[in-house]
């Protein structure tokens, strides 16, 4: 994995919920980004379209463990994460 890459942190319920992550992530000095919140206002409410965090790479594990701990949210770690 390479340490300045871009990699998926966790898929949240809904695009309020993956806001509220971002901003608790970014309180903690953790630089991260929503991708998809915005999908379901083209296709409605697709059960299929979710609203994801991504984090750099190097921030992933501090990343997981924080939203482990106070969100209970992280994902298991993606085969194209390792």
């Amino acid at each position: 994995m390479q340490s300045d890459g871009i990699v998926h942190l966790a898929t949240a319920n809904n695009p309020v919920e993956a806001h509220v992550w971002r901003q608790a992530l970014e309180d903690e000095g953790i630089s991260c980004q929503v991708v998809g919140d915005l999908l379901d206002a083209g296709f409605g409410d697709v059960g299929s379209v979710k609203a994801e965090v991504w984090v750099h790479a190097n921030d992933l594990e501090q990343a997981r463990a924080f939203l482990a701990a106070h969100h209970g949210a992280a994902d298991e770690p993606e085969a194209d994460d390792a």
